[in-house]
């Protein structure tokens, strides 16, 4: 049995991961252990995965998390990266800045994709630990995952709710009508929070089954099922909390500018106004991933229930 060292298992993605990986401890495959900071977490996750071994500290603890790390088997470190903010002239590269609310701009993750990639991180100084992850040399194992707008329930008591379109809702039923951001014609991929624990479990196996040519400088997947405007999406949002009773209109009644949607929820104006367009196809290619959950247009009436 190979061990995993896990670290934000009570976070909404890696609680989920947790979940996905407990599930291979029956089966005799991967034996998890994880690091929590919180002493009232340890005690819930320990009922809820009486299995899973817990280490309590924190991640400042370099000392603790060489150790552990140095413990687990499979030595590959899946690292995820949320769109990286930095505005670009050339076409297929990701991002919009945050004073942009329109641009074209995306990422693809084919052989030239990854090499963009790696020099925009390397470009960007704030991106610390992304630098760190594609320095490292052969010998430690890495993939770092491109991840867009996660959605979808988490599987863990601890935390269960993502932030683009959950906020979205809950501010629409507070003002009681429906908004959109600028003109709302700027995108995102999407993919389910399930379907991204799948991936990330993936990774885990191949590296316990010493699985190679998916590490360092070919360790970088992009992960999505599909995309969607915010003005389309806080349209099907808005139709969804009228024909609940929530709200009187089924139609958008108020175009917000950056401002006002950084006052409604924080960092709203880049969550909710850029563009993050990116395309998977190592991951399916590679590790025989396929996205399996409901897409981001089949969920919008569970995530207005969830938020009223």
């Amino acid at each position: 049995m190979s061990r995993i060292f896990l670290t934000g298992a009570t976070g909404y993605v890696g609680g989920d991961v947790l979940l996905v990986s407990s599930s291979a401890v029956e089966s005799r495959q991967l034996a998890p252990f994880m690091l929590v900071r919180d002493s009232h977490k340890v005690k819930q996750l320990s009922e809820s995965y009486p299995g899973v071994e817990i280490i309590q500290g924190d991640l400042d603890d370099s000392n603790l998390l060489e150790k552990e790390a140095r413990n687990a088997d499979p030595q590959a470190m899946p690292v995820l990266l949320r769109p990286l903010q930095k505005a670009s002239t050339s076409e297929k590269r990701q991002v919009s800045s945050s004073r942009r609310l329109e641009s074209d701009y995306k990422l693809i993750e084919k052989a030239t994709g990854s090499k963009l990639i790696r020099k925009t991180i390397r470009s960007n100084p704030k991106r610390v630990v992304e630098n760190n992850i594609i320095s490292q040399l052969a010998d430690v194992r890495t993939a770092l995952l491109v991840v867009p707008l996660i959605y979808g329930s988490g599987r863990v008591p601890v935390h269960q709710r993502s932030i683009q379109a959950p906020k979205i809702a809950r501010c629409t039923l507070q003002l009681g009508h429906g908004f959109r951001l600028g003109a709302g014609q700027n995108a995102w991929s999407n993919i389910h929070i399930h379907d991204l624990s799948d991936q990330i479990f993936a990774l885990a196996e191949a590296a316990a089954n010493q699985r190679s040519g998916l590490w360092n400088e070919n360790g970088i997947y992009c992960l999505e099922n599909g995309k969607m405007s915010f003005g389309e999406l806080c349209s099907l949002i808005t139709a969804e909390a009228h024909s609940q009773g929530l709200i009187k209109d089924p139609k958008i009644k108020e175009e917000i500018d950056a401002e006002k949607a950084n006052s409604m929820s924080g960092h709203a104006a880049v969550l909710w106004g850029t563009n993050a367009v990116i395309e998977s196809s190592r991951s399916q290619a590679q590790l025989g991933w396929t996205p399996k959950a409901p897409q981001l247009s089949n969920e919008i009436a569970t995530i207005v229930k969830s938020e009223a």
